[in-house]
């Protein structure tokens, strides 16, 4: 019983909710790594090793602060402190000539510190010269003043120095010692650096006091006493700078790589080890994982989505036929449930060439790409999202698609697995060698992922002879067993229907041609062919091919003949059906006489009718029944069934009518609109009509003349 449409799209919507329902719980469960029962001092009975890279909190933590406590005090120039070195040489060179006013009470200091100078600008120079016991008592009364005031101590000889030279160079030894302590406090001096900038200054005193080496030193000393290191803890800046380093660490955390030992068997818990376990939700609770779950969920809809755009827009027969949905499913949950199985273990064996293989065998290469493609999606969250599972994967399927979908009968299955295994082994070795792996780690990525591509398109190439008997589909091996000589519904057709069976090997030579130059399905085209008239099974003597002697339609008014003629299309259905034959068989066999007219049987009733004077026949009782071909492939094969018939009725035996003929025979198909629902374009008529050419010409032994070629000859 035929399902309504209604029944299908009812069936299809509970299979799509049930589905998601199912792959969601695969790729979540498949998602959470295996927990343990541990506590703080717990002794661990396991390796564990982290199944994801996170933040190993703690330790970026400890980073942190290690680099706030290396960052140096910052230390800023400060005015305050500069200004107190030259207020204390200010001081310094004012109690210098307030003891020298004692000594000497009509001199006049002229230094850059203090310009009374008399009317002329000049000196006046002492009129007397104290005794020296006078001059040791006001150097000592120098000393105290400046130890006290200033809490600097000179020398006696230094102090006695100053009391005792002349005007003119003290006057001058201070102008040198202004001009240095200006120099020096105007940058930003600690203790080495002032100790460095004092010997500049020597070697500057130097170059201006060439001639008296005893006031260089001189100067050098006051200098040394009197300017200090004129810079302070700024605590702002330095909690700034802190604070820097601190977040930079933060921001460059350092990373639990995915695999890297959390703990060893033996080894006890740590409060350490602990967050990173609780971190990787490693550690057994009751609490569910609501962020997870959302996650999923999200994840699965968006795949969904992809793939229902995807069938809706390119290949929406699927939906027609719940059995390839189911199909599809299967094919689908398969390789989920074993990711999820192998992924915790073996992160990069989740077997998605399984899926390429057979979506590519039954449903073709680009639902196999995209089916690939939305399975690594799904598998990602269960390894962790390792880049390397995505690249080898998907390049993998890529492969193993790409050898499916080119096999023919000539090839076997080897070539697949062999491609596969090929492509994992240099890829992941490649990737291995990029990021520096080592050579035990690469072995064991190479073993797994050769493994996981042999094994699955073994088990995929092993399961198809399940789908064919579950879901009557069809794959290259079983175009392969349906097109042998042997099968016992072609053996039937030799031996009851000779002439049809010969038929249909013609119409079989000319479909393969013309499907593989259009790049439709050769294999399908060929081997629906073989089998496009197995209906004539029912009655062969009413059919041309079959008749050695008389036609019983002689003897049958053109309705009837009609009837038994326009019949063999449906009983070609039913018979496929009774010897399961796959859909795409079936369909052209159902398909490749479209809703054609039967011309001989048509005109005949025209002419009785005319003859008899009876009302003309009804146009609709000398048609085919049967739905217009919907794929290239039966397309193919109704222009090569009409083509072979009108050619041996014709009896042509050369090219140019050959040509003719078939452009007739095509103008008239897509006149009647037989081709309006196959995707056949203009140009796939032409490569078509060039194809038979071809094999015709075999047939005669002639070569097929193309314009070009004859323009090139003229």
């Amino acid at each position: 019983m035929k399902m309504s449409l209604r029944s299908k799209r009812l069936l299809t919507g509970l299979l799509a909710v049930l589905t998601l329902l199912v792959i969601t719980i695969i790729v979540y469960f498949g998602s959470i790594p295996r927990t343990y029962d541990l506590e703080l001092g717990d002794t661990s009975l396991f390796d564990i090793t982290a199944p994801r890279a996170i933040v190993d909190v703690a330790e970026t933590e400890r980073r942190a602060r290690e680099a706030m406590t290396l960052v140096p005090t910052v230390m800023m120039r400060s005015e305050e402190k500069s200004a107190s070195s030259l207020s204390a040489l200010k001081l310094f060179t004012s109690m210098v000539d307030e003891k020298r006013l004692e000594l000497y009470p009509t001199e006049q200091a002229s230094s850059s510190l203090d310009d009374d100078k008399d009317n002329n600008g000049l000196t006046i120079v002492p009129t007397r010269r104290p005794s020296e016991s006078t001059i040791q008592l006001a150097a000592s009364s120098l000393i105290s003043g400046l130890d006290q005031n200033l809490g600097i101590v000179i020398q006696s000889g230094d102090a006695e120095e100053l009391m005792r030279i002349e005007r003119d160079r003290l006057d001058s030894i201070f102008d040198i010692l202004q001009t240095e302590a200006n120099a020096l406090v105007l940058q930003s001096l600690d203790s080495l650096s002032l100790q460095r900038e004092l010997a500049e200054s020597s070697e500057r005193i130097s170059e201006q006091l060439s001639f008296n080496s005893t006031d260089k030193d001189l100067i050098v000393r006051f200098l040394t006493l009197l300017v200090k290191p004129n810079i302070e803890y700024n605590v702002a800046a330095t909690e700034n700078a802190k604070q820097a380093a601190y977040e930079q660490v933060l921001n460059n955390p350092v990373m639990v790589n995915r695999g890297s030992r959390i703990i060893t068997a033996g080894e006890v818990v740590t409060e350490d080890v602990l967050d990173k376990l609780v971190a990787l939700d490693l550690i057994d609770n009751d609490e569910i994982d609501w962020m997870t779950i959302v996650g999923t969920v999200g994840l699965v809809l968006i795949t969904a989505v992809l793939a229902i755009l995807f069938f809706s827009r390119y290949d929406r027969e699927i939906f027609d036929e719940p059995r390839h949905i189911i199909a599809i499913i299967i094919t689908i949950l398969i390789s989920l449930l074993l990711s999820a199985y192998l992924s915790n273990s073996y992160p990069l064996a989740p077997p998605i060439y399984f899926s390429a293989v057979v979506i590519t065998a039954y449903f073709g290469f680009r639902s196999a790409l995209v089916i690939s493609f939305l399975l690594v999606v799904l598998v990602s969250p269960m390894v962790g999202f390792a880049p390397a599972f995505a690249l080898i994967a998907l390049s993998g399927s890529l492969v193993a698609a790409l050898n499916t979908r080119g096999i023919n009968r000539q090839d076997n299955y080897a070539k697949i697995i062999l491609a596969t295994a090929v492509s994992n082994f240099f890829l992941t070795a490649v990737i291995g060698l990029l990021e520096k792996e080592t050579w035990a780690v690469i072995s064991i990525n190479v073993v797994q992922t050769v493994l996981s591509g042999v094994l699955s398109v073994i088990v995929a190439i092993g399961i198809m002879p399940l789908y064919e008997m579950i879901f009557n589909t069809v794959s290259p091996l079983r175009l392969i067993e349906l097109s042998q000589p042997g099968h016992p519904l072609l053996k039937r057709l030799f031996v009851e229907a000779p002439g049809t069976s010969q038929h249909s090997l013609m119409v079989a030579n000319l479909a393969d041609a013309a499907a593989e130059a259009i790049g439709a399905n050769s294999m399908i085209a060929r081997t629906g062919a073989y089998y496009h008239d197995i209906g004539k099974l029912e009655a062969p003597m009413y059919f041309t091919e079959n008749q050695l002697g008389e036609n019983p339609h002689d003897h049958l008014p053109p309705e009837e003949s009609s009837r038994i003629i326009t019949q063999h299309p449906n009983d070609s259905l039913k018979i496929g059906r009774r010897y399961r034959l796959p859909m795409p068989i079936l369909r052209i066999a159902n398909e490749h006489h479209g809703s054609t007219r039967l011309r001989y049987f048509y005109h005949k009733a025209m002419e009785e009718a005319e003859r008899n004077g009876t009302a003309p026949p009804n146009d609709k009782d000398y048609r085919y029944t049967t739905p217009i071909p919907s794929t290239p492939e039966s397309a193919v094969v109704m222009l090569a069934d009409s083509t072979e018939a009108a050619l041996r009725s014709a009896g042509t035996e050369n090219i140019a009518d050959t040509e003719k003929l078939i452009r007739s025979i095509f103008k008239e198909k897509i006149e009647q609109e037989q081709l309006r629902d196959s995707g056949l374009s203009f140009a796939d008529v032409e490569t078509i009509i060039n194809a038979f050419l071809q094999v015709y010409a075999g047939h005669f032994h002639e070569r097929v003349e193309y314009p070009e070629t004859t323009a090139k000859a003229n």
